[in-house]
């Protein structure tokens, strides 16, 4: 009797238990402070960015001192007439970049090398009565002739390292740059003059620049809505380093030798550049076109001789090398 009463009190405290809204007793956490471990999310860190971008260049080099004669309708001992000289015709060029932007950073890393080059060549021959005065020759050598021919050629290399740092709002952005830029310029100059003083008389001049400094500059975009925008960017260099241009003239087809000039010697140089232009960007592409301005101050000089009595007397003609023309750029970024 008394096994059934007490099997018959486990039942009913057991039915209790059970009964809706009632909970069992909070199991408590005996675990020391110090074993408890707090897990926090791990941000995603952003891949990192690698840009890449071709620009093709049509681009005209500008330059002063390219004149080899002037060219007188009257052989009146009175030098009046027009000056002839060259002009460097328009060419196509190319700018290359690389650059890689680390993942979750405002700076990036990029080289680019840009290519430039151009040519002219044009002659001349006296008027019947006139003369051409050659602007080139030693003074009291090769003083008339009756025709001129001269051609000239120019080619630019240029490498540029870049450290930039990147300010992003919502409609615009601007990146501030600087790094280290190495160019080679490099130039011929030939002119050939025959009849009265010329006897198959020539001069060949080949300034030569080789510099390396540092280079700074900033570009910006203003958004407009669309992926397109307007964008400005401006950026000067300081070059340090030799110039070297050899002056020879010869004449009777090479059998005189009038100079034979050895020139070479330290130069700095400082470049300028600017650009303006409209953009498009979708996603990881983007297109870039406008109109750009550099000038090389004094980058050329050449010897002028001024004496026929003093033989050793030249002066430096110092000019500057502009270049301009309009430019368009793809790039991706991946």
């Amino acid at each position: 009797m008394s096994k059934f009463i007490a099997w018959a009190i486990i039942l009913v405290l057991g039915f209790v238990a059970n009964l809706p809204g009632q909970e069992p007793p909070p199991v408590r956490d005996l675990t020391p402070p110090e074993f408890l471990q707090v897990v926090e999310p791990v941000p995603e860190t952003p891949a990192g960015e690698v840009f890449a971008a071709a620009e093709f260049l049509f681009f005209t080099p500008r330059q002063r001192g390219l004149d080899y004669a002037l060219d007188d309708l009257r052989d009146d001992l009175i030098p009046a007439g027009r000056v002839r000289s060259l002009n460097y015709k328009t060419e196509p060029g190319i700018r290359a970049s690389l650059g890689y932007r680390p993942g979750g950073f405002l700076w990036d890393v990029r080289f680019t090398y840009t290519y430039i080059t151009s040519s002219d060549g044009f002659g001349a021959v006296a008027e019947p009565g006139g003369l051409l005065y050659p602007t080139l020759t030693r003074t009291g050598m090769t003083n008339e002739a009756n025709t001129a021919f001269a051609s000239s050629s120019l080619s630019i290399n240029m490498y540029d390292a870049e450290v930039g740092y990147h300010l992003e709002q919502e409609f615009f952005h601007a990146r501030i740059f600087g790094g280290l830029r190495l160019a080679n310029v490099r130039q011929a100059l030939f002119a050939q003059y025959d009849g009265r003083d010329a006897q198959g008389a020539t001069v060949d001049v080949r300034p030569n620049f080789d510099g390396i400094g540092p280079l700074f500059g900033m570009e910006s975009t203003i958004g407009m809505g669309q992926g397109l925008g307007v964008f400005g960017r401006a950026s000067g260099a300081l070059l340090t380093g030799s110039m070297r241009a050899p002056f020879v003239e010869t004449n009777n087809i090479g059998g005189t030798l009038y100079a034979d000039l050895a020139n070479r010697f330290a130069l700095t140089v400082p470049v300028v550049t600017l650009g303006v232009g409209v953009s498009y960007q979708y996603r990881g592409l983007s297109l870039r076109a406008g109109y750009e301005v550099t000038n090389f101050f004094g980058i050329f000089e050449r010897p002028t001789f001024i004496d026929d009595f003093a033989e050793g007397k030249f002066l430096r003609q110092s000019t500057n090398l502009g270049i301009d023309g309009l430019f368009v750029r793809l790039g991706l970024e991946f």
